[in-house]
């Protein structure tokens, strides 16, 4: 008999039997069944730090005498690794098998210490089964399986045609992008150079063809304002404000009639035949080595094994070409303007911001900021490194910016744990929170009675994290009282039908988000969106739904745990505590972000790279 059973399955949990719960948490309170994610939260910061050592060592690995890194070199002292899903480590979206990774490593650990001798597994996810049966292997204890599951064979388009689809569709879509303000780019006598999305504008200014990016807030027309002018590098998003390549450029030919202190161009203006040629033959160079050094990464490895997929959409897939395109598009980009002295862009750690930081730096510009634009949240794996990634001096070394310009405490707090240099973090202003500054101090005063009481569901921009928050809901609204109505406020990024709702009373309202809070008794909210500091600062109760199989990758983790609720039983009581009033407390949104719209931090910092005459006494 097993000592344990890996229960990853949605079909009931077995009684008698000592289980650990691979998916969801453990609802009846039993002394037998742990919940894996309950043991990656316990020990969170060695699971994490263990992770992170996994994931460098990775890239060190030797195969055929030399690094993995350095076989993935395609251009001079630049490794692709560094744009793979592995350096970018995205687990909430696109490499969500890095979850099963920390589950391994959480579970590999609590083993050791629990001195387990065997266990049974039962799952339908193959790698998953791998990785355990090669883990009790390496560790000496007994596998075996709960039961065999019988697959259908399914039919899986190879990553090369997959990727070859998607230039060919991308070369379509964006044939409306080529050239748009490329004259004006290599005529610009700006020095700075802001990298950003066309996305999230102000629709204000939209209408008057006058460019406002709300990631920025007002900084550019400070910068303008002091005599500055501005080189702007947008990469195109789909969204509801600009839904397509061709209103895309209207608007920004636009933008660039009316903005004359600015320049705006896209990454995609730069496409030609040539560029497209280059990507082409990195990919290829690319694909052929993945395939010649993954048996070697993969043999000995327990948890690599359910990172197959992440492997070969990197090196061979649509993620691959995408990236190749890409950097030689940055190539591009970097060589045709004139020498800047400041670039600043929006860090989140993504692949194309590898190509972008090598670019600017082989084309000998000065110097080049990330801008964690929003928060930085624990599981949130992107910004963490292993501290020897800052240390290496090696060639092929992680491309990374000169500085990195944090938003407040708890970003600086996040950057100590993860040891990155101090010396290269700038403490700004948070750019995208102003709306909060009024808040500072606020006191959540008691909450009256009223007759309608509303509830606002904060919308994420992944639909499945929508999804599972709509189910919850749907469940508890038989044991709500009937005169609750409810507001859902969609991410601008997503659109949610109001179909999915059924038969609640619930309306979609796209208004700014501190006019929904006003009235609202309770904000609920998934355990992804940053929304939910929106509501927490402006002193609303706080509902956050935990994702029963993922990380809790909500900013609440290292505020206040007290939000979270794990069923919808939970949230019943939340709803019904919020409505019978709560107890005054004060709130101080400071002691999370810099919020002195006036900006002295940003200019200060500024200034001193541009080495400006009009100077700010630096306070950072």
């Amino acid at each position: 008999m097993s000592d344990f059973i890996v229960w990853d399955s949605l079909e009931p949990i077995p009684k008698n039997k000592k289980v650990i719960l691979w998916r969801g948490f453990d609802k009846t309170s039993s002394f037998d069944t742990i919940s894996i994610l309950d043991i990656v939260e316990e020990n969170k910061d060695s699971v994490r730090d263990a992770y992170l050592e996994w994931s460098y060592d990775l890239g060190e690995r030797k195969a055929f005498k030399m690094s993995v890194k350095d076989h993935f070199e395609i251009k001079p002292n630049l490794s692709f690794w560094w744009m793979s899903s592995f350096s970018e480590k995205c687990n909430f979206s696109k490499s969500p098998q890095i979850d099963n990774v920390i589950k391994l490593i959480a579970f590999y650990q609590w083993a050791n210490l629990n001195n387990i001798k065997s266990i049974q597994v039962q799952s339908k996810n193959e790698p998953l089964i791998k990785a355990l049966k090669k883990l009790s292997e390496q560790s000496s204890f007994q596998f075996s399986r709960h039961s065999k599951n019988f697959h259908m064979p399914r039919f899986v388009l190879p990553q090369h045609f997959k990727a070859f689809a998607w230039l060919l569709g991308y070369l379509f879509k964006s044939r409306h992008l080529k050239g748009v303000g490329i004259d004006l780019w290599k005529k610009s006598s700006a020095n700075i150079t802001i990298f950003s999305y066309l996305a999230n504008l102000s629709n204000k200014n939209l209408r008057l063809n006058k460019h406002e990016s709300n990631f920025w807030s007002h900084l550019p027309s400070k910068l303008i304002d002091r005599g500055h002018s501005i080189n702007w590098l947008h990469i195109f998003t789909p969204s509801k404000q600009i839904p397509n390549t061709k209103e895309a450029s209207k608007i920004l030919n636009s933008f660039n009639v009316s903005n004359v202190d600015e320049v705006h161009v896209f990454l995609e203006s730069f496409i030609n035949y040539k560029i497209v040629f280059e990507a082409i033959k990195d990919w290829i160079k690319i694909s052929i080595v993945s395939s010649k050094i993954k048996r070697s990464i993969m043999q000995d490895d327990f948890l690599v094994q359910v990172m197959l997929d992440d492997w070969n959409k990197s090196f061979k897939g649509i993620h691959a070409i995408n990236n190749c395109l890409n950097l030689n598009l940055f190539l591009a980009a970097m060589e045709s303007g004139s020498n800047q002295k400041l670039g600043l862009y929006l860090q989140e750690n993504q692949s194309w911001e590898m190509g972008l930081n090598h670019s600017w730096k082989a084309c000998s510009h000065n110097e080049i900021v990330g801008v964690p634009h929003s928060t930085t949240r624990f599981w949130d794996l992107r910004y963490a490194n292993d501290s020897r990634i800052h240390s290496d001096i090696n060639k092929n070394r992680y491309p990374k910016p000169d500085f990195i310009a944090i938003n407040g405490k708890a970003q600086k707090n996040y950057f100590e744990k993860i040891a990155y240099p101090d010396a290269e973090i700038k403490l700004v202003e948070a750019l995208r929170f102003f709306h909060l500054e009024h808040n500072k101090n606020t006191t959540i005063p008691k909450i009256s009675h009223q007759d309608d009481d509303y509830i606002l569901i904060l919308g994420d921009y992944l639909m499945e994290n929508n999804d599972q928050l709509i189910q919850m809901l749907l469940s508890a609204i038989p044991l709500l009282p009937s005169r609750l109505k409810f507001i859902f406020k969609p991410h601008p990024a997503c659109f949610v039908s109001i179909s999915k709702f059924k038969e609640l009373p619930i309306v979609i309202n796209e208004e700014d988000i501190s006019s929904l809070l006003q009235k609202s008794k309770i904000a609920i909210s998934t355990n992804v969106t940053t929304a939910a500091l929106d509501a927490f600062f402006q002193g609303i109760p706080l509902a956050c739904m935990i994702d029963s199989n993922k990380l809790n990758l909500s900013p609440m983790l290292e505020i206040d745990q007290t939000v979270f609720v794990k069923t919808y039983q939970d949230l019943v009581e939340k709803i019904l505590l919020s409505l019978e009033g709560c107890q005054e407390l004060s709130i101080k949104a400071d002691n999370f972000f810099e919020l002195d719209s006036s900006l002295p931090k940003w200019l200060s910092f500024i200034d001193n790279r541009l080495g400006s005459k009009i100077f700010i006494e630096d306070t950072v």
